[in-house]
C-alpha cells in the first residue's frame, strides 16, 4: 500500500515512466555524481525584479526561502550532496512548492489520505506515515510539528526517504514514497534539472551576476574556475565570492585596476590598465583583492574609498586571520604581493598549487595555496571586522 500519493501532478506521465528501474537507478546515480559540480553550470540573470542586496534567488523557480529547508533536512538525515535536489523535486511535484489549491495541501487530505506540501500520509490508503516520520524542533517549523507546515513537511519527507533507503538506493526510496514507476522517473528527472541549474546571486546594485550557489556554509572550487557560493554563508561572504567570479578570466597587469572606475560591474580594467605586459589591461594582485572587498560593499568602511596596493593592505581592517575572510599582504620573493582567502578558497595571481587553473591573472585556487604562499614569502594577516 502506498504511504504517500502524488498530489499536484499525479496524472502526469512522461517518457521516463517507461524506463526500467535499473536505468532509473543509473540516472539517479548520475544525479549524485554531478551534484558536486552542478554549481559550475551558470547562467546570467536577465531581470533584477525585486532582489535585495546580496540576496539569492534560483534560476529554476525554487523559492529562495525554501532552500535552507531542503539543504538542512538533507544534511540532518544524511541524504548526500544531491538530497536537497530530490526534496525540492518532490515539493514541486506534490504541491508546486506549497502554491496549489489542490485538496489536502493546506488542510484535510486528498482521496488517498495524504496531506501537506510534501503529501505525506495521515490515514486512509496512504497510511499514517506522518506519525512515524514527523520531526520536532525543525528550524523554521512549528511545535508540535504540522504536516501542513513547509519546513516540518520537508524534514519529515527527508526522514521518510532515509528510512526507505536513500541515499544508497534513491530509486527504491522514491518508489516507497509513492508506489509508481512514473513517479520515480519524474522526481529523478526534475532533481537532475535542479541539481544542474544554477542559483543566481544579485549584487548590491541589483545587477545580475553569474554565481553558482551551493548548499551549506563552505565555498568550493567548481568547473570553469569559479567559486561555488555557499547558500548559508553570510551575505558579505557570498558577495565576495561573486565578485571574484567576475574577474577570474582577467589577465595580470602590474598596476592595473587601481581606480574606483575599475571596481564596477562588469569589471573595467581598462579604466586603469597598468603596464599591460600580457597584452592588455587587467588586474594585479592587490587590485584583485580590492575588487573582492569592493564587491562586498566594503569600499568605504574598510578601504576608505580607495583601491590600495599591497603595502597599504597590510594595515586595513583588524589584525589576524578572520573567521570567513583573511587578507594576506606583504612580500613574496622580495616583491610586494597580496591575496585573499574567502571561506576556504583563495583568490591569487600567483599559481603555486598544481591544481590551480592556468592563467596569468586572478584565479580561485584551493586552500592549500595559503601554505605554499606562506612558505614562499612573508605576509601580514588582516580581516574585515566581523568576518
Amino acid at each position: 500500500m502506498a504511504t504517500v500519493r502524488a498530489g499536484a501532478r499525479s496524472a502526469r506521465r512522461i517518457w521516463w515512466a517507461w524506463l526500467p528501474l535499473a536505468v532509473l537507478a543509473g540516472l539517479l546515480g548520475f544525479v549524485i555524481v554531478i551534484a558536486g559540480v552542478s554549481a559550475s553550470l551558470t547562467a546570467e540573470a536577465t531581470a533584477c525584479e525585486a532582489a535585495t542586496a546580496g540576496g539569492l534567488r534560483t534560476g529554476d523557480g525554487i523559492p529562495e526561502a525554501f532552500l535552507p529547508y531542503f539543504a538542512g533536512a538533507s544534511g540532518q538525515f544524511g541524504l548526500g550532496s544531491s538530497g536537497w535536489a530530490f526534496l525540492a523535486a518532490i515539493n514541486a511535484i506534490e504541491s508546486d512548492f506549497d502554491d496549489t489549491a489542490l485538496p489536502g495541501v493546506a488542510s484535510g487530505a486528498n482521496a488517498f489520505g495524504a496531506a501537506g506540501p510534501m503529501q505525506i500520509g495521515i490515514g486512509g490508503a496512504a497510511g499514517d506515515t506522518w506519525a512515524a516520520v514527523a520531526v520536532d524542533g525543525v528550524p523554521g517549523g512549528v511545535s508540535p510539528p504540522s504536516v501542513y507546515d513547509e519546513p516540518d513537511a520537508v524534514y519529515a519527507a527527508a526522514n521518510l526517504l532515509r528510512v526507505s533507503g536513500a541515499p544508497a538506493d534513491w530509486a527504491g526510496a522514491l518508489y516507497a514514497y509513492n508506489h509508481a514507476d512514473w513517479y520515480v522517473g519524474e522526481v529523478a528527472a526534475l532533481a537532475l534539472r535542479y541539481a544542474s541549474s544554477p542559483l543566481l546571486a544579485t549584487s548590491g546594485g541589483c545587477e545580475p551576476v553569474a554565481a553558482p550557489i551551493i548548499p551549506g556554509v563552505a565555498a568550493a572550487l567548481v568547473a570553469g574556475g569559479l567559486a561555488g557560493i555557499p547558500h548559508d554563508a553570510p551575505a558579505a561572504v557570498q558577495q565576495m565570492l561573486a565578485a571574484g567570479n567576475r574577474i577570474v578570466d582577467q589577465i595580470y597587469s602590474y598596476g592595473g585596476g587601481h581606480s574606483p572606475a575599475s571596481m564596477g560591474i562588469p569589471p573595467d580594467p581598462a579604466a586603469d590598465p597598468g603596464e599591460e605586459e600580457n597584452g592588455g589591461p587587467g588586474y594585479d594582485c592587490s587590485s584583485a583583492v580590492d575588487y573582492v572587498l569592493w564587491g562586498a560593499g566594503l569600499a568605504d568602511s574598510l578601504l576608505g574609498g580607495a583601491v590600495p596596493a599591497s603595502e597599504a593592505l597590510e594595515n586595513v581592517g583588524a589584525a589576524g586571520p578572520g573567521r570567513w575572510v583573511t587578507i594576506f599582504a606583504g612580500e613574496s620573493g622580495r616583491q610586494p604581493h597580496a591575496f585573499i582567502e574567502v571561506d576556504g578558497v583563495v583568490l591569487d595571481t600567483v599559481h603555486l598549487d598544481p591544481t590551480s587553473p592556468a592563467g596569468t591573472g586572478p584565479r580561485w585556487q584551493p586552500a592549500s595555496e595559503v601554505a605554499l604562499e606562506l612558505a614562499a614569502g612573508s605576509f601580514v594577516e588582516r580581516h574585515p571586522p566581523g568576518l
